[in-house]
């Protein structure tokens, strides 16, 4: 079993047993480790997959349907997502009676135009007559927890479950990488946070030190590049979030009405963003603490 992942793994498991079909919404922010946790739920399970692209309805239509052509399905140029659905799902002559999978990864890209594609997928479980496990993963926790359901409105009753794939704790790392001493683990965790795709990083054979001055200090290292790429996929007006940031950083501007003036920004302005950035976890990785200090800054 995955380390650290029992009760995620259970809880997967449990909804593949049920009866009939379930829907699934699996999320968590970049790093966390979905990948791994649903690679190694479907191991020995039939798995479906795909993964949307950030782009209008109907491209991402032809997109899916080029891509089931290229795995040598028929199906139109432009198919409606029921066709999709049916083509992805349903193969001549199939005898399994095992329950499938189908993982489809950055569902916002589906949802954020419109919920028509929702709306086809819990219809076509609904008529097909073979039980499925549709799972809808996506990197962005904020838009699940706070705008999703009113998206999708009474649609959301649909879905089964929710899994917030959460970070890995102390002791997995320390499981993982038992060759460092309990300081030298401290101060990985410290940095990485429970993010498993950041622990893939690291080279084991190299100490701590070694390892947090290569991905952090040195000359175009790689860790700081990859936080403002993650930042910049979950945020608009990025130029207004980092000059927050760098407010906040700098620790001179300790009240609202010194960010006011050193920014140029708003106060009903920085106090909006400072709330946007206490919901973002992924701004702890690149200023830990942020969320103590914002929550000050907007009590």
């Amino acid at each position: 079993m995955l380390t650290g992942r029992e009760q995620e793994t259970a809880f997967l498991e449990n909804h593949y047993k049920r009866t009939g079909s379930q829907i699934l919404v699996v999320y968590g922010q970049r790093g966390v480790g979905k990948t791994a946790l649903l690679t190694s739920f479907t191991e020995k399970k039939q798995t479906l997959r795909y993964s949307a692209g950030n782009c209008s309805s109907r491209e991402q239509q032809y997109l899916w349907g080029r891509e089931l052509r290229s795995r040598g399905k028929e199906i139109a140029e432009y198919p409606s997502w029921r066709e999709l659905l049916e083509c992805m799902t349903i193969q001549k002559g199939e005898t399994t009676a095992d329950k499938k999978v189908l993982i489809i990864e950055n569902f916002q890209y589906l949802l954020k135009g419109d919920t028509l594609f929702l709306q086809e997928l819990i219809r076509f479980l609904k008529e097909k007559k073979e039980a499925l496990l549709v799972i809808l993963t996506t990197y962005a926790s904020g838009w699940v927890e706070n705008s999703m359901i009113s998206k999708v409105g009474n649609l959301a009753f649909s879905v089964s479950g929710f899994l917030k794939v959460k970070e890995l704790p102390f002791s997995a790392m320390r499981k993982i990488f038992s060759d460092y001493t309990v300081q030298e683990s401290i101060s990985l965790y410290a940095t990485l946070g429970g993010l498993p795709g950041l622990w893939r990083l690291l080279y084991p054979q190299n100490s701590a030190e070694e390892n947090l001055i290569r991905l952090l200090l040195q000359r175009n290292s790689f860790l700081p590049e990859l936080m403002i790429k993650w930042l910049s996929e979950e945020l608009r007006e990025t130029a207004v979030y980092d000059t927050i940031l760098a407010t906040l950083a700098d620790g001179r501007h300790g009240k609202l009405n010194d960010m006011y003036a050193h920014t140029g920004f708003s106060r009903a302005k920085i106090s909006v963003y400072l709330k946007n950035l206490m919901e973002l976890e992924l701004v702890e990785k690149v200023l830990p603490g942020t969320y103590e200090i914002c929550n000050a800054f907007v009590r």
